[in-house]
Formats: structure tokens, sequence, C-alpha cells
């Protein structure tokens, strides 16, 4: 069945992506539907490029992937990058010091590659959720004066909800903060959100608004929601997504993503 949408961005983690890594057959299937629908579906993720193109080859998505939260977009095919904002180097060295003084672990995302100062409990906590492969330097303080794409302060959540209002203040007109995990407080350049990437790509592919989809369930696909034509929400996802949201799926546990694309492709949704 055809549909009047043209484009997807479709969030990874708990909205196609179980705890596990793993992507229910009915997710796959559900993203082979709107393909054949006439969708080009792109995956949307807060992840490094690396990290994320892994999910667009299990589905064979050719084109675009969005990484970085919407700091980056690279074509899977092609390997030309469309998009790349980086952070400017005098904040990043700052909250690179700040994390150093006060024994905070911190991610930094340079040219696609990942560097920690040590592998310790958060880095293996880390790398346990995303797979990712990182390099420890022993001092991030060596990186001053370059520009990383992203950097991602971990540690326990009631730390990190502290900090996210600290340097949310102080950062507020420099910086784009988000919480993508509750140990997690990531920092990007401005603008650096999966909304305005979704912008960014329509109008490079020249699809207007109204035939763009959103799918997601945490903080940071927030913009996103609010800048689709149709954006549907995670049962399971966050309550401001949710309200955001044109319709609200099911859990992702009980595969929302698959009964989301049934009802958009039948016409009950959309």
């Amino acid at each position: 069945m055809q549909t009047r949408y043209r484009l997807a961005a479709i969030d990874l983690d708990e909205t196609l992506v179980a705890h596990d890594g793993s992507i229910s057959p009915r997710n796959v299937q559900a993203v082979r539907d709107l393909r054949e629908a006439g969708v080009m579906c792109v995956i949307a993720s807060g992840r490094m490029h690396e990290a994320t193109l892994r999910f667009a080859e299990a589905l064979d998505l050719d084109g675009p992937v969005i990484s970085y939260n919407g700091a980056m977009i690279r074509d899977r095919t092609t390997g030309d990058t469309w998009r790349h904002v980086t952070v400017p180097a005098e904040p990043a060295a700052e909250i690179v010091r700040f994390c150093a003084d006060n024994g905070h672990h911190l991610n930094y995302y340079l040219d696609d590659h990942l560097y920690v100062a040590e592998i310790g409990h958060w880095a293996r906590f880390y790398q346990n959720h995303t797979g990712s492969r990182m390099e420890a330097i022993g001092d991030l303080t060596t990186l001053d004066g370059t520009h990383p794409t992203k950097m991602i302060l971990i540690d326990e959540p009631e730390v990190a909800d502290r900090l996210f209002g600290v340097m949310s203040y102080r950062y507020a007109d420099s910086l784009y903060l988000t919480r993508t995990n509750p140990e997690y407080l990531e920092f990007m350049a401005p603008g650096c959100d999966k909304g305005e990437a979704l912008r960014v790509l329509a109008a490079r592919l020249g699809v207007s608004r109204e035939e763009t989809l959103a799918f997601g369930d945490g903080g940071n696909d927030l913009p996103m929601m609010r800048a689709a034509g149709f954006s549907i929400a995670m049962g399971s996802g966050k309550e401001a997504v949710r309200n955001a949201a044109s319709w609200v799926a099911p859990a992702f546990e009980q595969d929302g993503f698959a009964e989301a694309v049934a009802a958009l492709l039948s016409g009950r949704i959309g």
C-alpha cells in the first residue's frame, strides 16, 4: 500500500531496538513495509555514526543516516557527509577540564572516533550499552583546541540530573544539552537536535514537512516529534514525548513501532 509520506526518521533505542541491541522480526518487517510503500527510512540516533551505521546496514538501508543526535548526516552508500556541526573548541576544553578536576567520566567524539581518559566503570557501562569502540588516552586535555562532534558526561543519574541544571545555565547561549539516558549528560553545538536534522534532510531531498514521519520515545526525540508532519511516540516513552506526538503506539516491548507502521499503512492513522 502506498502512503503520502516520503521520509521517516526512526529512533533506535527503545523505539526500533531492544535493550540487548536486537531488532525484532516484526520491526524489521515494518521497516521493509514502509520502504515498499515509498517511504525513505532514515535511522536518527544519538549514537556516533560508526555505532549507528551497523543498524542501517542490518536493515539494508541505503542513503543518509542521522547520528550524534542530529549533528551529523552521512550517506551510507557514498560516505559523503551532508551535515556536520561541531562543538566550539573553548567550551569543549572547559568541559574536559571540569570533568578531569571533578572526577567525572567524559566521552569525547572527534572525527567519528571516541576518546576517553581511561577504561573505567563508566566507559565499560557505555560499551556494554552501545558496543562502541573507544581509545583511552590518559588525559583528554591533550585534545584542547579541537572541535568534537559531541561529548557525554556519564555518572550516577542524580549527579547527571544536578549537572544538567548547572550546565544548562552555564552554557545556555553556547551549547545544546540533552539527556538520552539517566546516566548521560550530552553536549553539542546549538541547533544539533534531531528535529533540525530532519528539517535539513527533508529540504535536501525536496520533501515537505507534511510528507515526513518521526518515531521516537526519549527526550532527545522531542524536537523530531515537533518537526515532523506526523509523529509517533512509543507508549513506553517519556511523557513529554507522548504528549507532543500525533499518535501514541503500544510500548516498544510490544513492537510498538511495527504496530504504528501497520496502522499508518492501513490508513487507520495519519
